[in-house]
């Protein structure tokens, strides 16, 4: 931990002498946000190889979706005014009028069938949002402005998962190539890609003037710095209006003056096993040996190591999804269960992990990571960290070659805010799965059908509860994420994980 911290800070001096931090406070640009990130996305501007950040953060002032949700996490119109379910496998989607794409050309139904008939071509599948639209039939444009998506099953949750389903110009799309077209994206959203600098690492998005949405901002501009104290540093010299910082930063941020905002991430915080596709001999493949390194875990010191001491859990969503269970406990701390659960399964002596690990992409991993890592040797555990690049982690995930028994795959139920999604990524219907029990996949595959929300409710709880016993995670906590920006930005708000740059201004008069 000292080592890691005197690196960190070593890291973060040689910025400052190489100019990061040493120029006095400016006034703030009131026509530009600067925003300081650990890695700007792997992809660019190609929407569909990912679905969270650091993609989401360009991709939303780029691209919309027929779907959004609020700051309150409720499902709201886009890029499609209203939607109705006209048989059990049809939703029909009225679009909104008048919209048109950065280059001027229109966004219609056309558009629609275009992203949809992409995604279900076979280059399409093995991106990661093909791979999870998966039960995507196809679209059928029912006049300009009227599109109708079917499934090959009822999928209660459809207009929830086309928020997450970014509308591409399809023209310059098949035109360029997914991997050109990232470069150079084109979409309806407030802003547009001006200038990528991979040398500096700085990317920028200008206002999009076509754009339905409008901005109040003319520029932001991201900037790559992947070590946690730089992006404090960045903040307090002022250059850097907002940044994702560590927790171990806030204090000396909120001590000089910067706004700190911690918002629900919709996900709950944990470790998963490589049950499926990995060593049939290793330990994890064993219930009473998962079980065991749950009961090890000490949740609520863990969360009160935390800012705002996020909440302990045992279960797969979080309270602001649809399928959480206020009525299903975390696993107690009990390390004496713990050892005995490994005898039973015939490690009395414990045995050796390893456990890949994601570092300065959310507030705490490091942390985290570390506290597990020490209650898993206090019952004869010995674990070892094994750091993986994010782009790194990305392929080992969609292809489950990972290089230990447990990694850093957390219930991620963004962007739909529905345990749809993370319990489809734990099943056998995965197209690499690390977790297969077929009598909870059966279970889920009926469930997902199910259109009358109480009675989904009630068959999504009782799953939650299956999946609390098989253990094919630790499930630690509800996790937040952690921003901190300058106090000179008003309206500052988040959506779906999401600074909302277009609608932010800056305070009038001297900056302090």
């Amino acid at each position: 931990m000292f080592a890691r911290k005197l690196l960190a800070g070593l890291f973060a001096g040689a910025l400052l002498l190489s100019g990061v931090g040493c120029a006095p406070r400016p006034a703030p640009k009131t026509d530009e946000l600067r925003i300081a990130l650990n890695a700007l996305p792997p992809s660019l501007g190609n929407p569909f190889r990912g679905n969270g950040r650091p993609g989401s953060l360009l991709w939303s002032g780029i691209f919309d979706g027929l779907t959004q949700f609020d700051e309150q996490a409720t499902l709201q119109p886009a890029l499609a005014t209203s939607w109705e379910l006209i048989s059990p496998t049809v939703w029909r989607f009225t679009l909104r009028e008048g919209v048109v794409y950065s280059d001027g050309k229109p966004f219609d139904s056309g558009s629609v069938v275009a992203v949809i008939d992409w995604l279900k071509s076979p280059a399409g599948r093995r991106t990661l949002m093909g791979s999870e639209l998966r039960g995507l039939k196809g679209a059928k444009a029912i006049g300009p402005h009227q599109v109708d998506i079917e499934t090959t099953a009822p999928d209660p949750i459809l207009p929830k998962r086309m928020s997450a389903v970014y509308m591409v110009e399809p023209d310059a799309w098949k035109r360029l190539g997914p991997d050109a077209f990232a470069q150079r994206p084109i979409g309806t959203g407030a802003f547009m890609v001006t200038n990528w600098d991979p040398a500096r690492r700085r990317l920028t998005m200008s206002r999009n003037p076509k754009s339905w949405r409008g901005s109040t901002i003319e520029r932001v501009t991201f900037v790559e710095l992947p070590n946690g104290s730089a992006r404090a540093q960045a903040l307090l010299s002022r250059d850097v209006d907002i940044a994702f910082v560590d927790l171990e930063e806030t204090p000396r941020l909120k001590r000089n003056g910067i706004h700190i905002l911690t918002t629900p991430s919709g996900q709950v915080k944990g470790f998963t096993f490589r049950v499926a596709g990995g060593d049939p001999k290793s330990p994890v493949q064993d219930v009473r040996v998962r079980q065991a390194l749950n009961y090890a875990l000490d949740k609520a010191t863990i969360s009160r190591s935390l800012l705002d001491a996020p909440t302990p859990s045992g279960q797969p969503a979080s309270r602001e999804a649809f399928g959480y269970d206020p009525t299903i406990p975390p696993y107690p701390y009990d390390p004496a269960k713990a050892r005995r659960l490994l005898a039973e399964a015939g490690y009395p002596n414990g045995f050796p992990l390893v456990l890949n690990v994601l570092k300065d992409t959310s507030p705490g991993d490091d942390m985290i990571a570390e506290q597990v890592a020490e209650y898993w040797r206090q019952i004869g555990v010995p674990t070892t960290l094994k750091v993986l690049t994010f782009p790194e982690h990305m392929r080992r995930y969609t292809t489950n070659t990972w290089t230990g028994d447990a990694f850093s795959i957390s219930w991620n139920t963004y962007q739909y805010y529905d345990v749809t999604r993370p319990m489809e990524d734990f099943s056998c219907n995965r197209a690499n799965p690390f977790f297969c029990d077929r009598e909870i996949t059966a279970r889920l595959d009926e469930a997902k059908q199910i259109m009358d929300d109480g009675q989904r409710l009630k068959a999504f709880q009782d799953l939650a509860r299956a999946y609390r016993e098989a253990a094919p995670s630790v499930f630690i906590v509800e996790h937040r994420d952690v921003v901190a920006y300058n106090p000179d930005i008003r309206n500052f708000r988040m959506r779906q994980r999401v600074p909302r740059y277009e609608v932010m201004t800056w305070r009038t008069g001297d900056a302090p």
